[in-house]
């Protein structure tokens, strides 16, 4: 009787590790970023908004917008890291109790700030403001245009834009206004100056003049910008899962780097060196050849997006990719990027 007990506890067991390293990984389809035209014209007139300008803010984080980056150092402290980017600044974080802030530094002058923190004044906004609010205390332009020497440039919102992705000019600072689609609120607030607006060509845009370009990176300095970027999804990810009062996920290197392989086979089955079905990256097969058991795994997609900050703003608003920013049950997690190719991985 007790050696059939033992045999009875032993293929439990097999029975349990065979079922865990079997599951079936959720995977959700490549979210894609907003296409943006760029366009040179023969000319742009100036908008309406240039001529009833609304006023700059004269209190809160946008204050420190076009300032030193000592004023930071004097108001928040060192920071936790500093990132690079691809754009030339870097990104100051700070990674806050209810959220982060992130404060772009180029030349030792403070080009943006974005924050997902209710903690920090945001004015004339605020964090988990609802849509309505925003949209009853503010008169938005469709079109935002931004002025330089000779150069004009002429920003354009989508349909899509003005839903949640809304650009408002206040003054020489613009601000970006991040809304989660689900709860209708305001989730996050980037504010930042013309230069670096154009840098980013996130909305369709038309200019005369002179079109400025980030020098592309070197190899090496592109590695630390795909794991800076990995490390602020992740930061992101636990902030937005704390609005929720869900546990945080915690960092696991081998996620954080098959999630980093998995976004540069992105790029290469894209530059179609790679491109057969059978060569695609597969991140439970991985797992299986590491002998690594799981109970779940989820794991999130997409392309084209021109930083961390965009993504998981795409990502939050599609119901499929957030479904697993939200799952409860996840305990683990690992962010990578490749260029402008990212992946989020899940596990329990």
């Amino acid at each position: 009787m007790k050696v059939l007990f033992q045999i009875l506890i032993v293929a439990t067991c097999i029975g349990i590790v065979v079922y865990y390293t079997n599951v079936e990984p959720s995977k959700t389809e490549v979210l894609e970023g907003p296409t943006t035209i760029t366009k040179p014209v023969v000319d742009v007139e100036p908008t309406q908004q240039n001529s009833d300008e609304l006023p700059r803010p004269t209190t809160g984080i946008s204050i420190y917008i076009g300032k030193s980056s000592d004023e930071i150092l004097d108001n928040y402290g060192k920071p936790l890291r500093v990132d690079p980017t691809e754009f030339g600044y870097e990104w100051w974080i700070y990674e806050q109790q209810a959220g982060l802030l992130m404060v772009g530094i180029m030349d030792r002058i403070v080009t943006q700030i974005f924050t997902n923190d209710m903690n920090f004044n945001t004015t004339p906004y605020t964090i988990n403001e609802s849509i309505e609010d925003i949209y009853r205390m503010t008169i938005f332009e469709q079109e935002v245009s931004f002025e330089s020497d000779d150069n004009v440039y002429l920003f354009a919102m989508n349909e899509e834009d003005m839903k949640n992705r809304i650009l408002v000019k206040y003054g020489d600072v613009y601000v970006q206004l991040y809304i989660d689609q689900e709860t209708n609120t305001l989730y996050g607030v980037r504010f930042l100056d013309g230069a670096t607006l154009v840098l980013h060509k996130s909305y369709e845009m038309q200019f005369v003049g002179e079109l400025v370009e980030a020098s592309t990176p070197s190899s090496f300095a592109q590695i630390e910008i795909n794991l800076a970027n990995g490390r602020q999804l992740t930061a992101l990810t636990n902030a937005f899962r704390q609005k929720f009062e869900l546990p945080k996920l915690l960092f696991s290197n081998m996620l954080t780097s098959l999630a980093n392989d998995n976004s540069e086979q992105m790029f290469l089955a894209l530059m179609e060196t790679q491109a057969t079905d059978s060569e695609k990256f597969d991140v439970g097969g991985e797992l299986d050849a590491l002998e690594i058991s799981y109970e779940q795994l989820g794991e999130n997609v997409a392309a084209n997006y021109k930083d961390s900050i965009e993504v998981f703003h795409g990502w939050i608003n599609s119901k499929e990719h957030r479904a697993l920013i939200v799952n409860q049950d996840y305990t683990h997690i690992g962010s990578g990027a490749y260029l402008n190719n990212f992946t989020q991985l899940y596990m329990k």
